[in-house]
Formats: structure tokens, C-alpha cells, sequence
């Protein structure tokens, strides 16, 4: 066949706004497991020293692991934000 079988609108907006619920949940539950294990770590008495870098555009490999974490989550976001430029990953 030529041309795949068609989609109503209704069911294309459904499992888009579903694969997105779904990422941002996914992005969601690593930030709150992230935060939870450093806060573990705070408890035990383990913290990370970081040295502060007088430059408006730190290098990445001087920049603390919590602003490297907030530098990968802010592209996951955005490519959740244009989800309707990827297909869609929810099959059900």
C-alpha cells in the first residue's frame, strides 16, 4: 500500500499529548530520585565542593554536577516542548 492507513485528528492529538505526559513524567521521576540520593548523601555527611568560576560561560567540566544535571534536563525538556516535530512513540 502507498499510503498509510489515516488517522483521525482526535486519536493523533491523544497519543501525542500521551508520549509527552509520558517524557515529562519520565523526567520528572529522575530529577526527584536525583534530588533524593543527594539528599541521602547530604545526611552521611559526603558534599560536593564546587570552585566558583568567575566567567560568564563556565567550562563544562569546572561546572558543579547539579548545573550539568540542569544543562541535560533544560534539552530533554525542550525536545518534549516540540514533541510534535518527532513522531509519536505511544503505540497503544
Amino acid at each position: 500500500m502507498l499510503f498509510p492507513n489515516p488517522i483521525s485528528s482526535r486519536v493523533l492529538v491523544r497519543k501525542t499529548l500521551a508520549a509527552v505526559i509520558s517524557e515529562s513524567g519520565n523526567i520528572f521521576a529522575g530529577e526527584v530520585e536525583a534530588f533524593l540520593s543527594e539528599e541521602q548523601k547530604g545526611r552521611s555527611g559526603i558534599y560536593e565542593k564546587i570552585e566558583l568560576v568567575g566567567r560568564a560561560e563556565p567550562d563544562d567540566k569546572k561546572v558543579s554536577p547539579k548545573e550539568r544535571r540542569i544543562r541535560r534536563i533544560a534539552r530533554r525538556v525542550i525536545a518534549v516542548s516540540a514533541a510534535d516535530d518527532r513522531p509519536v512513540a505511544f503505540d497503544g
